[in-house]
């Protein structure tokens, strides 16, 4: 994700609903995301929102520099950016 602007507020705004992980490519666990949602009626969603919120600011506050490593940390890494 080159546009970390759009990446921050995507995640601040539809993180519920799995857009950043459309995003990133993950398509199974935007998937994932919205079958849970409807499954456990929204509370999963109510949490994604939370974290979504936190995790939206953080990118937000993170210089270019900082965003491109952890990109890049988390690919090669294997492990779910949580952005």
């Amino acid at each position: 994700m080159d546009n970390k602007v759009l990446f921050g507020v995507m995640t601040i705004i539809f993180n519920s609903i799995g857009v950043p992980c459309f995003m990133q490519g993950k398509v199974k666990a935007g998937v994932l995301r919205i079958i849970l949602g409807i499954v456990t009626c929204g509370v999963i969603e109510i949490i994604n929102t939370v974290f979504g919120i936190i995790q939206g600011i953080k990118i937000l506050s993170m210089t270019d520099e900082e965003y491109a490593a952890a990109d890049k940390a988390t690919l090669l890494a294997g492990v779910p950016s949580g952005k």
